[in-house]
């Protein structure tokens, strides 16, 4: 299966918004943005939903979309900042591993916050058996480069 080029991505993403018209609601725009592989926190997500709804009064063109598409990767993670925040949970060990209940504890409570099934979720993606007590950060990073 060939791979879609960036311009056929956006497209797509912007089409599965778009129910009916050529527009897409600002609230729809994280989604879409997350499903062409943009990786932002909550906050970015929710700073770029009030730029839309103030300059393109909530509805987004296809191009309107593409500005914002674009100014996503300035802000997105990148797998450096990524690869640090797992580090936080290695305990200064440098073995790559991370307490898991601790790690669990943190994205329930801490900043960007998920729900307990998105955790399990989460683990479950990752191939990550909840019994063991650590697991290589890695197992994470690769799920969230997938």
């Amino acid at each position: 299966m060939a791979e879609l080029k960036e311009s056929e991505l956006l497209l797509e993403a912007f089409n599965l918004q778009m129910p009916q018209n050529t527009k897409i609601d600002s609230s729809k725009l994280g989604e879409a943005l997350r499903s062409i592989g943009k990786r932002l926190t909550n906050e970015n997500i929710e700073m770029l939903k009030k730029r839309a709804d103030e300059e393109c009064n909530g509805g987004l063109t296809f191009e309107d979309f593409k500005k914002y598409a674009a100014e996503a990767s300035k802000i997105e993670k990148t797998d450096e900042e990524i690869e640090k925040a797992f580090k936080v949970f290695d305990n200064g060990e440098k073995k790559g591993l991370i307490n898991l209940t601790t790690f669990k504890h943190s994205i329930t409570t801490l900043g960007d916050k998920i729900l307990p099934e998105q955790v399990e979720a989460l683990f479950k993606s990752a191939g990550v058996d909840g019994t063991k007590e650590f697991v290589d950060y890695k197992v994470f990073m690769n799920l969230l480069k997938a």
